[in-house]
């Protein structure tokens, strides 16, 4: 155990912290950072308060330090997540990067991020690799999921996002995209019937999809009002 950790300020540190008394907190962590400053899990601590209080200048400085100690996981992910919401899609793109070069498996979701980024920046290889991993990690997940089918119907990969979709339809069955999405990976498969009956749902849940109107319009010949 560290030494600080056995410190009773450390303990009423973390009871403040524990309980969101940000401002306490702050004050306690500050006094323990000056006896102990090569502590990186305290800097880090101290970058979580800011974060929480809103200062993420400070916070992104708080990570910088705790990082030039010791570079973790946890604390590129924080990073990360600080730099994403400043709208510093790059650096937090970096940060994410390293998280995942770490093998990190507390933070899977530091490869969602790495997708979202890389989608933003237009690099799709890089987001359908990231989504990929992510989806290998959480394949639950609906979001990410729905990106990296978007990104294999970009890429006419039409049978990987087939499964994809064919899941994110059992999930939100009221969700006309899918639908649609499902409908032009059935009709890159040339699988006409279940085409039609895809964007025909899209078009029962959302009657204003001129999408799926064109779509049904080029597969019937009917023209839909």
């Amino acid at each position: 155990m560290q030494g600080y950790q056995q410190d009773e300020r450390y303990i009423e540190a973390m009871g403040y912290y524990l309980s969101g008394q940000w401002v306490e907190a702050e004050t306690a962590f500050e006094a323990l950072d000056r006896q102990f400053p090569d502590e990186a899990f305290i800097k880090l601590l101290r970058g979580n308060i800011d974060y929480s209080r809103g200062n993420l200048d400070t916070a992104v400085a708080r990570y910088r330090e705790a990082i030039a100690i010791k570079p973790t996981g946890n604390v590129y992910y924080k990073l990360g997540v600080c730099l994403y919401r400043m709208g510093h899609l790059n650096e937090a793109l970096e940060a994410f990067e390293n998280v995942m070069s770490m093998g990190s498996q507390s933070h899977a979701m530091a490869s969602y991020f790495v997708g979202l980024i890389n989608l933003f920046l237009g690099e799709d290889d890089g987001a359908s690799t990231a989504f990929d991993s992510f989806h290998k990690a959480s394949p639950e997940s609906m979001i990410a999921n729905f990106y990296l089918a978007q990104l294999k119907i970009k890429r006419k990969e039409f049978s990987e996002a087939l499964e994809l979709l064919n899941d994110l339809v059992q999930q939100t069955p009221q969700f006309a995209e899918v639908h649609y999405m499902l409908g032009t990976v059935h009709y890159g498969l040339h699988n006409n019937t279940e085409a039609i009956k895809c964007f025909q749902r899209a078009l029962d849940i959302n009657p204003a999809d001129e999408r799926s109107k064109t779509k049904l319009t080029l597969l019937t010949d009917v023209q839909w009002p």
